[in-house]
């Protein structure tokens, strides 16, 4: 993390961002895509969580670095990926660790 972040943003708020990050990262079966989905949805929980409007712009700013993506973006890159023949995951649905080819 750069450290321009950590002269804006409390030592605390980027801990909790980078331990997102790094938890989403050992469980996401090496898939960007499902990387990226688990760890929005992860952020977009704690934001819910968090009420002041100062911390979450700050959750924001951190999670963005690390790939956060709003729901409206996800649900776009998914209609785009299923245009493709890929699954909602953004994997060829055979090939998807979260066994879409089986449905």
């Amino acid at each position: 993390m750069s450290d321009s972040i950590h002269a804006t943003v409390p030592e605390t708020i980027a801990a909790n961002v980078q331990y997102l990050a790094n938890s989403t990262q050992r469980g996401c079966g090496c898939s960007y895509e499902i990387y990226q989905d688990t760890f929005s949805q992860r952020v977009d929980a704690l934001l819910a969580t968090t009420e002041d409007s100062t911390a979450k712009a700050a959750i924001l700013n951190v999670a963005r670095e690390f790939d956060y993506v709003t729901r409206a973006e996800l649900s776009a890159m998914r209609e785009d990926w299923m245009d493709d023949g890929a699954c909602r995951h953004g994997l060829d649905p055979d090939c998807c660790p979260l066994g879409c080819g089986d449905l």
